[in-house]
Protein backbone atom coordinates (compact mmCIF):
# COMPACT_ATOMS: atom_id res chain seq x y z
CA UNK A 1 0.00 0.00 0.00
CA UNK A 2 2.57 2.62 0.79
CA UNK A 3 4.32 2.15 -2.26
CA UNK A 4 1.26 2.79 -4.53
CA UNK A 5 0.63 5.64 -2.27
CA UNK A 6 4.15 7.13 -3.20
CA UNK A 7 3.96 6.29 -6.89
CA UNK A 8 0.56 8.01 -7.31
CA UNK A 9 2.44 10.89 -5.07
CA UNK A 10 5.48 10.58 -7.75
CA UNK A 11 2.50 11.07 -10.77
CA UNK A 12 0.79 14.05 -9.21
CA UNK A 13 4.26 15.61 -8.82
CA UNK A 14 4.77 15.35 -12.32
CA UNK A 15 1.91 16.42 -13.54
CA UNK A 16 1.75 19.53 -11.81
CA UNK A 17 5.70 20.08 -13.05
CA UNK A 18 4.48 19.29 -16.67
CA UNK A 19 2.07 22.07 -16.20
CA UNK A 20 3.07 24.72 -18.91
CA UNK A 21 4.34 27.87 -17.49
CA UNK A 22 1.85 31.33 -16.92
CA UNK A 23 3.83 34.70 -17.68
CA UNK A 24 2.87 38.01 -16.68
CA UNK A 25 2.67 40.53 -19.67
CA UNK A 26 5.89 42.00 -19.16
CA UNK A 27 7.73 38.71 -19.29
CA UNK A 28 6.62 38.23 -22.91
CA UNK A 29 7.88 39.52 -26.40
CA UNK A 30 4.19 40.17 -26.90
CA UNK A 31 1.50 40.13 -25.09
CA UNK A 32 -2.15 38.75 -24.66
CA UNK A 33 -4.32 41.08 -26.79
CA UNK A 34 -8.30 40.58 -27.55
CA UNK A 35 -8.63 39.55 -30.78
CA UNK A 36 -9.84 43.61 -32.46
CA UNK A 37 -8.74 45.41 -29.71
CA UNK A 38 -9.40 46.33 -26.45
CA UNK A 39 -12.54 48.05 -27.40
CA UNK A 40 -14.06 45.18 -28.47
CA UNK A 41 -13.99 42.98 -25.91
CA UNK A 42 -15.34 45.94 -23.17
CA UNK A 43 -18.34 45.97 -26.48
CA UNK A 44 -18.85 42.55 -25.49
CA UNK A 45 -18.85 42.97 -21.54
CA UNK A 46 -20.84 45.74 -21.64
CA UNK A 47 -23.38 44.01 -24.25
CA UNK A 48 -23.72 40.99 -22.00
CA UNK A 49 -23.44 41.89 -18.69
CA UNK A 50 -27.00 41.66 -16.59
CA UNK A 51 -26.63 43.49 -13.59
CA UNK A 52 -28.28 41.79 -10.63
CA UNK A 53 -31.76 43.45 -9.88
CA UNK A 54 -30.78 43.93 -6.08
CA UNK A 55 -27.77 46.27 -7.13
CA UNK A 56 -29.90 47.65 -9.77
CA UNK A 57 -32.35 48.40 -7.28
CA UNK A 58 -29.95 50.99 -5.40
CA UNK A 59 -28.74 52.22 -8.96
CA UNK A 60 -25.17 50.76 -7.53
CA UNK A 61 -21.91 51.12 -9.77
CA UNK A 62 -18.75 49.37 -9.15
CA UNK A 63 -15.77 47.73 -9.91
CA UNK A 64 -14.65 44.24 -10.62
CA UNK A 65 -11.61 43.17 -11.52
CA UNK A 66 -11.20 39.80 -13.07
CA UNK A 67 -7.93 37.48 -13.80
CA UNK A 68 -7.85 34.51 -15.84
CA UNK A 69 -4.86 32.63 -18.19
CA UNK A 70 -5.10 33.17 -21.97
CA UNK A 71 -4.38 30.07 -23.30
CA UNK A 72 -1.67 29.19 -26.24
CA UNK A 73 -5.24 28.43 -28.27
CA UNK A 74 -6.70 32.17 -27.51
CA UNK A 75 -9.26 30.76 -24.94
CA UNK A 76 -9.18 31.44 -21.17
CA UNK A 77 -9.10 29.70 -18.15
CA UNK A 78 -8.69 29.43 -14.27
CA UNK A 79 -11.55 32.92 -14.65
CA UNK A 80 -11.54 34.32 -10.96
CA UNK A 81 -12.01 37.34 -9.09
CA UNK A 82 -8.83 39.81 -8.15
CA UNK A 83 -10.66 42.57 -7.04
CA UNK A 84 -14.36 42.06 -5.56
CA UNK A 85 -17.65 44.62 -5.59
CA UNK A 86 -20.15 42.61 -4.52
CA UNK A 87 -20.65 38.81 -4.65
CA UNK A 88 -23.86 38.53 -7.38
CA UNK A 89 -21.84 41.08 -8.99
CA UNK A 90 -18.15 39.39 -8.59
CA UNK A 91 -20.24 35.60 -10.12
CA UNK A 92 -21.96 37.69 -13.12
CA UNK A 93 -18.30 39.52 -13.52
CA UNK A 94 -17.02 36.32 -14.25
CA UNK A 95 -19.85 34.40 -16.23
CA UNK A 96 -19.67 36.73 -18.78
CA UNK A 97 -15.74 37.28 -18.80
CA UNK A 98 -15.66 33.49 -19.35
CA UNK A 99 -17.73 33.36 -22.95
CA UNK A 100 -15.24 35.88 -24.46
CA UNK A 101 -12.75 33.34 -25.98
CA UNK A 102 -11.02 35.22 -28.83
CA UNK A 103 -7.49 36.05 -27.49
CA UNK A 104 -4.80 36.83 -29.48
CA UNK A 105 -2.09 34.94 -27.25
CA UNK A 106 1.27 35.81 -26.20
CA UNK A 107 4.84 34.85 -27.40
CA UNK A 108 8.02 34.35 -26.17
CA UNK A 109 11.31 33.04 -27.85
CA UNK A 110 9.09 32.91 -31.10
CA UNK A 111 6.32 30.26 -29.45
CA UNK A 112 2.87 30.86 -27.66
CA UNK A 113 2.71 30.97 -24.31
CA UNK A 114 0.22 31.17 -21.33
CA UNK A 115 -0.52 34.43 -19.83
CA UNK A 116 -1.71 36.13 -17.07
CA UNK A 117 -4.21 39.07 -17.39
CA UNK A 118 -6.03 41.03 -15.69
CA UNK A 119 -9.01 42.63 -16.64
CA UNK A 120 -11.38 45.70 -15.06
CA UNK A 121 -15.52 45.48 -15.41
CA UNK A 122 -17.60 47.81 -14.96
CA UNK A 123 -21.38 47.81 -13.41
CA UNK A 124 -22.45 50.99 -14.20
CA UNK A 125 -25.14 53.41 -12.23
CA UNK A 126 -28.28 53.73 -12.92
CA UNK A 127 -31.56 55.05 -11.66
CA UNK A 128 -32.75 53.24 -8.21
CA UNK A 129 -36.23 52.04 -7.77
CA UNK A 130 -37.79 50.04 -5.28
CA UNK A 131 -37.18 46.85 -4.34
CA UNK A 132 -37.96 43.89 -1.41
CA UNK A 133 -38.66 40.43 -1.48
CA UNK A 134 -38.79 39.34 -5.15
CA UNK A 135 -41.41 42.62 -5.96
CA UNK A 136 -39.89 45.80 -7.97
CA UNK A 137 -41.75 48.95 -6.45
CA UNK A 138 -42.47 52.16 -8.76
CA UNK A 139 -44.22 55.16 -7.27
CA UNK A 140 -46.24 57.71 -9.67
CA UNK A 141 -48.15 61.19 -8.73
CA UNK A 142 -51.47 62.15 -9.33
CA UNK A 143 -50.67 62.68 -13.11
CA UNK A 144 -49.45 58.69 -12.96
CA UNK A 145 -45.52 60.23 -14.10
CA UNK A 146 -42.91 58.29 -12.41
CA UNK A 147 -41.40 59.83 -8.94
CA UNK A 148 -38.89 58.62 -6.80
CA UNK A 149 -40.68 60.14 -3.60
CA UNK A 150 -42.91 57.58 -2.32
CA UNK A 151 -44.39 59.90 0.32
CA UNK A 152 -46.06 61.82 -2.55
CA UNK A 153 -46.89 59.38 -4.64
CA UNK A 154 -50.86 58.52 -5.59
CA UNK A 155 -50.08 55.07 -6.91
CA UNK A 156 -47.74 52.37 -6.93
CA UNK A 157 -47.09 49.69 -9.24
CA UNK A 158 -45.58 46.10 -7.92
CA UNK A 159 -43.91 43.92 -10.19
CA UNK A 160 -42.61 40.21 -8.99
CA UNK A 161 -39.30 39.60 -10.71
CA UNK A 162 -36.70 36.52 -10.14
CA UNK A 163 -33.22 37.86 -9.28
CA UNK A 164 -32.09 37.69 -12.81
CA UNK A 165 -35.33 40.33 -13.54
CA UNK A 166 -37.59 37.86 -15.50
CA UNK A 167 -40.78 38.85 -14.35
CA UNK A 168 -43.22 35.81 -11.96
CA UNK A 169 -46.30 37.25 -11.09
CA UNK A 170 -48.71 39.71 -12.09
CA UNK A 171 -48.05 43.22 -12.23
CA UNK A 172 -50.30 45.40 -10.01
CA UNK A 173 -51.31 48.88 -9.74
CA UNK A 174 -52.40 50.25 -6.28
CA UNK A 175 -54.02 53.88 -5.77
CA UNK A 176 -54.10 55.66 -2.52
CA UNK A 177 -56.93 56.61 -0.97
CA UNK A 178 -58.06 57.30 2.81
CA UNK A 179 -57.53 53.64 3.99
CA UNK A 180 -54.62 53.17 2.50
CA UNK A 181 -53.21 51.72 -0.82
CA UNK A 182 -56.33 49.52 -2.82
CA UNK A 183 -55.68 47.51 -6.00
CA UNK A 184 -56.90 49.61 -9.50
CA UNK A 185 -55.95 47.13 -12.00
CA UNK A 186 -53.68 43.84 -12.64
CA UNK A 187 -51.95 42.81 -15.61
CA UNK A 188 -51.31 39.31 -15.95
CA UNK A 189 -48.01 37.71 -16.17
CA UNK A 190 -48.57 35.36 -19.73
CA UNK A 191 -46.53 32.17 -20.48
CA UNK A 192 -47.15 30.65 -24.05
CA UNK A 193 -45.77 28.32 -25.81
CA UNK A 194 -43.20 29.82 -28.36
CA UNK A 195 -44.12 29.23 -32.08
CA UNK A 196 -41.12 27.27 -32.93
CA UNK A 197 -38.66 24.60 -32.02
CA UNK A 198 -35.16 23.50 -32.33
CA UNK A 199 -33.86 19.98 -33.45
CA UNK A 200 -32.25 20.09 -29.95
CA UNK A 201 -34.72 22.08 -27.62
CA UNK A 202 -38.19 20.99 -27.04
CA UNK A 203 -40.65 23.90 -27.15
CA UNK A 204 -39.96 26.58 -25.03
CA UNK A 205 -42.14 29.93 -23.49
CA UNK A 206 -42.98 33.46 -24.41
CA UNK A 207 -43.06 35.03 -20.78
CA UNK A 208 -44.79 38.59 -20.04
CA UNK A 209 -47.07 40.75 -20.08
CA UNK A 210 -50.26 42.10 -22.79
CA UNK A 211 -52.35 45.03 -22.02
CA UNK A 212 -56.02 45.55 -22.80
CA UNK A 213 -55.76 45.17 -25.92
CA UNK A 214 -53.93 41.40 -25.71
CA UNK A 215 -50.69 43.35 -27.06
CA UNK A 216 -47.37 42.62 -25.44
CA UNK A 217 -46.38 45.28 -23.59
CA UNK A 218 -43.37 46.45 -21.78
CA UNK A 219 -40.58 43.54 -21.54
CA UNK A 220 -40.95 39.79 -23.26
CA UNK A 221 -38.93 37.39 -22.77
CA UNK A 222 -38.33 33.60 -24.51
CA UNK A 223 -36.96 30.88 -22.90
CA UNK A 224 -36.22 27.22 -24.02
CA UNK A 225 -37.16 24.62 -22.22
CA UNK A 226 -34.59 24.43 -19.90
CA UNK A 227 -35.71 28.10 -18.87
CA UNK A 228 -31.89 29.55 -20.64
CA UNK A 229 -32.80 32.86 -22.14
CA UNK A 230 -33.19 32.66 -26.29
CA UNK A 231 -33.90 35.97 -26.65
CA UNK A 232 -35.20 39.06 -25.43
CA UNK A 233 -37.25 42.20 -26.42
CA UNK A 234 -39.51 45.68 -25.43
CA UNK A 235 -43.04 46.60 -26.38
CA UNK A 236 -44.84 49.33 -26.52
CA UNK A 237 -48.46 48.84 -27.33
CA UNK A 238 -47.63 45.49 -29.52
CA UNK A 239 -44.75 47.30 -31.46
CA UNK A 240 -40.96 45.89 -30.56
CA UNK A 241 -39.28 49.39 -30.02
CA UNK A 242 -35.86 50.31 -28.05
CA UNK A 243 -33.35 46.64 -28.01
CA UNK A 244 -33.96 43.34 -28.53
CA UNK A 245 -31.05 40.76 -27.81
CA UNK A 246 -30.70 37.14 -28.90
CA UNK A 247 -28.73 34.22 -26.96
CA UNK A 248 -26.56 31.51 -28.21
CA UNK A 249 -27.30 28.70 -26.19
CA UNK A 250 -23.72 29.15 -23.62
CA UNK A 251 -25.53 32.26 -22.95
CA UNK A 252 -23.42 34.53 -25.17
CA UNK A 253 -25.48 37.33 -26.85
CA UNK A 254 -25.32 36.27 -30.62
CA UNK A 255 -27.49 39.38 -32.30
CA UNK A 256 -28.18 43.09 -30.96
CA UNK A 257 -30.60 45.11 -32.54
CA UNK A 258 -30.77 48.77 -31.59
CA UNK A 259 -33.98 50.42 -32.80
CA UNK A 260 -33.75 54.52 -34.47
CA UNK A 261 -36.14 56.32 -35.81
CA UNK A 262 -35.32 55.76 -39.43
CA UNK A 263 -33.00 52.79 -38.79
CA UNK A 264 -32.12 49.21 -37.07
CA UNK A 265 -28.84 48.88 -36.45
CA UNK A 266 -27.82 44.90 -35.96
CA UNK A 267 -24.68 43.84 -34.86
CA UNK A 268 -23.91 40.13 -34.34
CA UNK A 269 -21.17 38.21 -32.83
CA UNK A 270 -19.84 34.38 -33.33
CA UNK A 271 -20.53 31.88 -30.05
CA UNK A 272 -16.66 32.56 -29.18
CA UNK A 273 -17.62 36.28 -28.19
CA UNK A 274 -16.36 37.52 -31.49
CA UNK A 275 -18.02 40.13 -33.00
CA UNK A 276 -18.86 39.21 -36.89
CA UNK A 277 -20.77 41.37 -38.84
CA UNK A 278 -22.68 45.29 -38.30
CA UNK A 279 -25.28 46.00 -40.68
CA UNK A 280 -27.90 49.05 -41.10
CA UNK A 281 -31.80 48.63 -41.78
CA UNK A 282 -33.38 51.33 -43.22
CA UNK A 283 -37.05 51.99 -42.43
CA UNK A 284 -39.50 53.94 -43.64
CA UNK A 285 -41.61 56.24 -42.22
CA UNK A 286 -44.39 53.32 -41.05
CA UNK A 287 -40.95 51.79 -39.55
CA UNK A 288 -40.97 49.01 -41.93
CA UNK A 289 -37.26 47.83 -43.15
CA UNK A 290 -36.62 48.62 -46.52
CA UNK A 291 -35.01 46.30 -48.40
CA UNK A 292 -31.63 45.46 -49.33
CA UNK A 293 -29.97 45.68 -45.64
CA UNK A 294 -26.13 47.47 -45.59
CA UNK A 295 -23.00 46.17 -44.43
CA UNK A 296 -20.53 48.24 -42.88
CA UNK A 297 -18.33 45.98 -41.39
CA UNK A 298 -17.40 41.89 -41.26
CA UNK A 299 -15.00 39.66 -39.48
CA UNK A 300 -14.47 35.98 -39.48
CA UNK A 301 -13.93 33.78 -36.88
CA UNK A 302 -10.46 34.45 -35.95
CA UNK A 303 -10.69 38.76 -35.62
CA UNK A 304 -9.56 39.45 -39.36
CA UNK A 305 -11.76 42.13 -40.69
CA UNK A 306 -12.40 41.41 -44.01
CA UNK A 307 -14.98 44.47 -44.99
CA UNK A 308 -14.48 48.21 -43.50
CA UNK A 309 -17.12 50.90 -44.08
CA UNK A 310 -19.19 48.63 -46.50
CA UNK A 311 -16.05 48.06 -48.55
CA UNK A 312 -14.06 44.42 -48.98
CA UNK A 313 -15.13 40.77 -49.69
CA UNK A 314 -16.85 37.98 -46.70
CA UNK A 315 -17.17 34.37 -46.77
CA UNK A 316 -20.06 33.50 -44.99
CA UNK A 317 -20.50 30.04 -43.00
CA UNK A 318 -23.51 28.55 -42.23
CA UNK A 319 -24.32 24.87 -40.59
CA UNK A 320 -27.38 23.79 -42.45
CA UNK A 321 -29.36 20.50 -43.45
CA UNK A 322 -28.39 18.89 -46.69
CA UNK A 323 -30.29 18.59 -49.64
CA UNK A 324 -28.74 15.21 -50.25
CA UNK A 325 -29.70 13.46 -46.71
CA UNK A 326 -32.41 15.76 -44.39
CA UNK A 327 -30.99 13.92 -41.47
CA UNK A 328 -27.25 15.53 -41.60
CA UNK A 329 -26.17 18.71 -41.42
CA UNK A 330 -23.38 20.17 -43.70
CA UNK A 331 -21.88 23.36 -44.30
CA UNK A 332 -23.03 26.24 -46.53
CA UNK A 333 -20.48 28.73 -47.60
CA UNK A 334 -21.47 32.09 -49.30
CA UNK A 335 -18.68 34.46 -50.99
CA UNK A 336 -18.90 37.92 -52.94
CA UNK A 337 -18.23 41.47 -52.27
CA UNK A 338 -19.71 44.98 -50.81
CA UNK A 339 -19.57 48.11 -52.24
CA UNK A 340 -20.55 50.60 -49.84
CA UNK A 341 -22.64 48.38 -47.98
CA UNK A 342 -24.49 46.68 -50.76
CA UNK A 343 -23.83 43.71 -52.44
CA UNK A 344 -21.84 44.24 -55.84
CA UNK A 345 -20.63 41.97 -58.59
CA UNK A 346 -20.99 37.80 -58.76
CA UNK A 347 -22.05 36.00 -55.53
CA UNK A 348 -21.47 32.63 -54.68
CA UNK A 349 -22.92 30.12 -52.62
CA UNK A 350 -22.30 26.08 -52.24
CA UNK A 351 -23.05 23.16 -49.38
CA UNK A 352 -20.07 21.48 -48.80
CA UNK A 353 -21.65 18.12 -49.41
CA UNK A 354 -22.43 19.25 -53.10
CA UNK A 355 -25.92 19.25 -52.96
CA UNK A 356 -26.17 22.47 -53.44
CA UNK A 357 -24.76 25.47 -55.60
CA UNK A 358 -26.05 29.27 -56.44
CA UNK A 359 -24.45 32.22 -58.71
CA UNK A 360 -25.97 35.79 -58.68
CA UNK A 361 -25.16 39.02 -59.85
CA UNK A 362 -25.91 41.88 -58.35
CA UNK A 363 -25.32 45.71 -58.55
CA UNK A 364 -25.69 48.39 -56.03
CA UNK A 365 -27.66 45.07 -53.79
CA UNK A 366 -29.87 44.58 -56.21
CA UNK A 367 -30.20 40.98 -58.29
CA UNK A 368 -29.18 41.19 -61.75
CA UNK A 369 -29.91 37.37 -62.46
CA UNK A 370 -29.28 34.34 -60.92
CA UNK A 371 -28.54 29.96 -61.35
CA UNK A 372 -29.22 27.63 -58.45
CA UNK A 373 -28.97 23.67 -59.20
CA UNK A 374 -29.60 21.22 -56.76
CA UNK A 375 -27.71 17.83 -56.96
CA UNK A 376 -29.45 15.69 -59.92
CA UNK A 377 -31.58 18.28 -60.68
CA UNK A 378 -31.89 20.86 -63.46
CA UNK A 379 -30.45 24.58 -63.54
CA UNK A 380 -33.30 26.93 -62.36
CA UNK A 381 -32.82 30.78 -63.41
CA UNK A 382 -34.22 33.88 -61.66
CA UNK A 383 -34.00 37.31 -61.24
CA UNK A 384 -35.37 37.20 -57.52
CA UNK A 385 -33.46 35.55 -55.04
CA UNK A 386 -36.94 35.57 -52.75
CA UNK A 387 -40.12 36.10 -53.59
CA UNK A 388 -42.92 36.04 -50.48
CA UNK A 389 -46.38 34.66 -50.74
CA UNK A 390 -49.29 36.22 -52.44
CA UNK A 391 -52.90 36.02 -51.73
CA UNK A 392 -54.37 35.39 -56.06
CA UNK A 393 -55.49 38.62 -56.25
CA UNK A 394 -52.99 40.68 -54.11
CA UNK A 395 -53.40 42.62 -51.21
CA UNK A 396 -56.60 43.94 -52.69
CA UNK A 397 -58.17 40.78 -53.14
CA UNK A 398 -56.92 39.41 -49.48
CA UNK A 399 -58.85 42.55 -48.26
CA UNK A 400 -61.77 41.13 -50.44
CA UNK A 401 -61.56 38.05 -49.09
CA UNK A 402 -61.33 38.72 -45.48
CA UNK A 403 -64.17 41.35 -45.45
CA UNK A 404 -66.54 38.92 -47.63
CA UNK A 405 -65.36 36.29 -45.15
CA UNK A 406 -64.56 37.33 -41.50
CA UNK A 407 -67.64 37.24 -39.17
CA UNK A 408 -67.68 39.55 -35.95
CA UNK A 409 -68.08 36.73 -32.58
CA UNK A 410 -71.11 38.09 -30.70
CA UNK A 411 -69.13 38.05 -27.41
CA UNK A 412 -66.28 40.20 -28.90
CA UNK A 413 -69.53 42.58 -30.56
CA UNK A 414 -71.37 42.75 -26.94
CA UNK A 415 -67.71 43.18 -25.17
CA UNK A 416 -66.96 46.00 -27.49
CA UNK A 417 -63.98 44.86 -27.80
CA UNK A 418 -61.69 45.66 -30.86
CA UNK A 419 -58.32 45.18 -31.83
CA UNK A 420 -55.64 43.28 -34.42
CA UNK A 421 -55.20 39.08 -34.04
CA UNK A 422 -51.51 38.53 -35.76
CA UNK A 423 -52.05 34.76 -37.27
CA UNK A 424 -48.63 32.82 -38.19
CA UNK A 425 -49.46 29.99 -40.43
CA UNK A 426 -47.33 28.09 -43.43
CA UNK A 427 -47.79 28.38 -46.64
CA UNK A 428 -46.90 24.90 -48.93
CA UNK A 429 -44.86 24.70 -51.97
CA UNK A 430 -48.74 23.74 -53.87
CA UNK A 431 -49.95 27.05 -52.17
CA UNK A 432 -51.86 25.32 -49.48
CA UNK A 433 -51.99 26.42 -45.30
CA UNK A 434 -50.65 24.61 -42.67
CA UNK A 435 -50.07 24.72 -38.74
CA UNK A 436 -52.50 28.15 -38.06
CA UNK A 437 -51.99 29.57 -35.01
CA UNK A 438 -52.69 32.62 -33.10
CA UNK A 439 -49.37 34.61 -32.15
CA UNK A 440 -51.51 37.59 -30.78
CA UNK A 441 -55.43 37.68 -29.93
CA UNK A 442 -57.40 39.81 -28.22
CA UNK A 443 -59.85 37.50 -27.14
CA UNK A 444 -64.04 37.34 -26.72
CA UNK A 445 -63.92 34.52 -29.84
CA UNK A 446 -61.70 37.26 -32.18
CA UNK A 447 -59.29 34.75 -32.18
CA UNK A 448 -60.77 31.45 -33.49
CA UNK A 449 -62.97 33.84 -35.86
CA UNK A 450 -59.14 35.03 -37.43
CA UNK A 451 -57.74 31.09 -37.28
CA UNK A 452 -61.41 29.99 -39.06
CA UNK A 453 -60.74 32.55 -41.35
CA UNK A 454 -57.49 32.17 -42.87
CA UNK A 455 -57.77 27.71 -42.48
CA UNK A 456 -60.92 29.17 -45.31
CA UNK A 457 -58.13 30.95 -47.31
CA UNK A 458 -56.99 26.79 -48.60
CA UNK A 459 -55.90 27.19 -52.22
CA UNK A 460 -55.85 31.08 -52.55
CA UNK A 461 -52.37 31.23 -52.50
CA UNK A 462 -49.79 31.39 -54.81
CA UNK A 463 -46.37 29.92 -53.06
CA UNK A 464 -43.00 31.70 -52.09
CA UNK A 465 -39.93 31.03 -54.66
CA UNK A 466 -35.91 30.90 -53.23
CA UNK A 467 -33.43 31.17 -56.23
CA UNK A 468 -35.96 29.83 -59.01
CA UNK A 469 -37.52 27.04 -56.27
CA UNK A 470 -40.85 27.08 -54.19
CA UNK A 471 -40.27 26.83 -50.70
CA UNK A 472 -42.39 26.41 -47.37
CA UNK A 473 -42.73 29.92 -46.12
CA UNK A 474 -43.68 31.23 -42.52
CA UNK A 475 -46.22 34.04 -42.88
CA UNK A 476 -47.11 36.49 -40.38
CA UNK A 477 -50.92 38.24 -41.27
CA UNK A 478 -52.75 40.96 -39.64
CA UNK A 479 -56.66 40.90 -39.03
CA UNK A 480 -58.23 43.51 -37.22
CA UNK A 481 -61.50 43.36 -35.89
CA UNK A 482 -63.34 46.85 -36.13
CA UNK A 483 -67.15 47.37 -34.87
CA UNK A 484 -69.05 49.26 -37.67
Amino acid sequence: MRNWLLFLFVLFCHYVSAQPTVYQGFETDSAAIPRGGIAFLNTFIQANLRKPIAVEAKGMGGLVVVGAVVETDGRVSDVKVIRSFRPDCDREAVRVFSLYNVWKPAHKDGKAVRQQVNIPITFKPNTPFGYATGERIDYFDADQKLTSDSTRASYKQVAPVDSAGLPTGDIVLYKLNRKGWKEESRLPLIREKTAYRTSSEKQGQLIGYRNGNRQWEGQMFSVNNKGSLVSQAFYKNGKRSGVELNYYPNGAIAEKTDDFVDKNVVTSWYSTGQIKQIKVQSLDKSGVPKAPDQVTAFWDSTGRQSLKDGNGQVVYQTGIISYADTTRHTEFVEKGSYENGFKQGVWTGSYADGSYFYEERYDKGICQGGKARLAGGDTLRYTVVEQMPEFKGGMQGLGNFLSENLRYPNDARRARVQGRVFIKFVINTDGSVDDVRVLQGIGFGADEEAVRVVKASQGRWKPGVQRGKKVRVSYNLPINFVIP
